[in-house]
């Protein structure tokens, strides 16, 4: 593992670590990769193998607190080559994208390392045994696992790959060693909803507490599906339907277990059945928040908390306007209504529709600069805000390759990427 940087003031500095070393074991253990390094960091005590830049070898004892980082960044993150996916799923966003569009978008990331340490969703279909073993014996947990269907022959079809019959053996055999795990089933019409959903909530509810919950969510359809397997968006009924099973199920597992609902449905699975989505209590811990379970009751709770922390500041500006989805524009047009209430400042929410994608994507996060510079025209706003997640992490492009200068340019105001925090949001939008 090559060290790219060293924190000022860290452990690691101290040692004279520097970037160019090589770090080859920890207390003799050779390192495959970051999982193994914050592994072998359990211990206070530790000793390091490096190959200095100039070619020497050096160990080095350390005396630490338990788990304590050393404060290096290793190159490619630590990991070398990611684990690529080897699915062709039914509904696979990535093979709905169009052509031309940045290379990074077409990667297709089937990574379990990645899933214990981002929360990213994984199938098992390329796990090789010296990799379920590892898993087992570092105690990896938890897993995000994506499951689709109990059916064997039904899971095989959804992930397009005959590996996918031992998905279920995994999840039994990891649950039996300890290991915990967070699910989802990405629904089909036609296909996994109804009474398959029904059973594959069951068998996996079989699981508890090894799998601990189960998010499911509506199959998401580009209009750029030629010679892809036929598949409908999800209807308002076969929503509802969905709902009302996971809502049965939610009251008959607390009941029992005492402690979780286990199962939970999207947000966009309530918007598309056109039902009022649940209270924030309901959503407990938010362990599936980053599949859109509970993502607008976190947002609205946290802005409310702010609007009455903040309710006696002065605005930053006289006049906004928001920028979003067809899905959350109604909860942002509430949440405007009250700004405007509390801080006296005018707001305008602007819907975007999705042409770059199709009218079937309703999200925010998937919106681009082109549709965003067509549909939005300025009147007298003195800055827009949108969602940070239109944008790739840590930088300034959407997805069309647009820049938020694209946009500035475009409306003749400053634009803002908005925190999906509510609390942040609200922040951003008042004087200090």
């Amino acid at each position: 593992m090559v060290v790219k940087q060293v924190d000022p003031g860290s452990i690691a500095e101290e040692c004279e670590i520097s970037p160019g070393d090589v770090l080859l074991s920890i207390d003799g253990h050779a390192l495959r990769d970051y999982i193994d390094y914050i592994y072998e960091l359990a211990g206070d005590e530790i000793l390091l193998s490096i190959r200095k830049k100039d070619g020497t070898l050096e160990e080095i004892e350390i005396e630490k607190e338990p788990y304590e980082e050393l404060g290096i960044t290793f190159e490619n993150d630590g990991f070398g080559r990611k684990i690529s996916c080897r699915n062709r799923c039914v509904f696979c966003f990535v093979d709905q994208l169009p052509k031309h569009m940045r290379r990074t978008l077409y990667v297709k990331d089937d990574d379990w390392r990645m899933s214990f340490l981002m929360g990213s969703y994984v199938t098992l279909t390329n796990l090789s045994e010296e990799e379920a073993e590892r898993i087992i014996e570092q105690k990896i947990s938890p897993l995000y696992v994506s499951v689709h269907a109990y059916d064997d022959d039904l899971r095989k079809l959804l992930f397009g790959n005959e590996d996918a019959g031992k998905t279920f053996e995994l999840i039994r055999r990891f649950t039996e060693n300890g290991i915990r795990m967070h699910t989802q089933i990405v629904m089909c019409e036609g296909l996994n909803d109804g009474s398959v959903l029904r059973e594959t909530i069951e068998e996996l509810y079989c699981l508890y507490p090894g799998v601990q919950s189960v998010a499911v969510v509506p199959a998401g359809l580009t209009k750029y599906r030629e010679k892809r397997y036929p598949l409908s968006a999800v209807s308002k009924e076969t929503a509802k339907e969905a709902i009302n099973i996971i809502e049965a199920f939610q009251k008959q597992f607390l009941a029992s277990n005492g402690e979780t609902r286990f199962v939970f449905a999207s947000d966009e699975m309530y918007i598309r059945a056109g039902m009022e989505l649940p209270p924030y209590e309901a959503y407990e811990d938010f362990a599936q928040i980053e599949n859109g379970v509970g993502l607008v009751g976190m947002f609205l709770h946290e802005a409310d908390e702010a609007i009455e922390a903040l309710w006696d500041k002065k605005p930053r500006f006289q006049k906004i306007g928001f920028i979003t989805g067809v899905d959350f524009y109604p909860f942002l047009t509430g949440l405007a209504e009250r700004l405007e209430h509390v801080f006296g400042m005018h707001v305008n929410v602007h819907l975007v529709e999705n042409s770059f994608f199709g009218e079937t994507i309703t999200v925010a996060g998937l919106l681009t600069g082109g549709d965003v510079m067509d549909q939005v025209k300025r009147g007298e706003e003195e800055a827009f805000f949108l969602s940070r997640s239109c944008f790739k992490e840590n930088e300034n492009a959407m997805l069309d390759g647009a820049t938020l200068e694209d946009l500035e340019n475009a409306l003749g105001v400053p634009c803002y990427k908005a925190s999906g925090d509510g609390y942040e949001l609200i922040q951003m939008l008042l004087e200090e």
